[in-house]
């Protein structure tokens, strides 16, 4: 259970170092939920037609999302 604990408190760490994200640190979970509707939304309008990007798409959305939910928990 340590270990598991070590290595998200390394991502939330690194997340946090990333320079443009500390200026939104209390939007970033809504930023990845508001770009995953705003996929969907283009996927049911048939703007996004290629399967390869839009699971691109959804996947790094989706982490970013894991991410910065990971991150708002952490102390500094």
């Amino acid at each position: 259970m340590g270990f598991i604990s070590k290595i998200f408190d390394l991502l939330a760490f690194g997340f946090d170092k990333i320079p443009v994200l500390n200026k939104v640190k209390g939007l970033r979970t809504i930023l990845g939920f508001a770009g995953l509707a705003v996929v969907a939304g283009l996927k049911a309008y048939g703007v996004l037609e290629n399967p390869e990007l839009i699971k691109a798409l959804e996947y790094g959305l989706t982490a970013w999302t894991a991410l910065a939910l990971n991150a708002k928990g952490r102390t500094e």
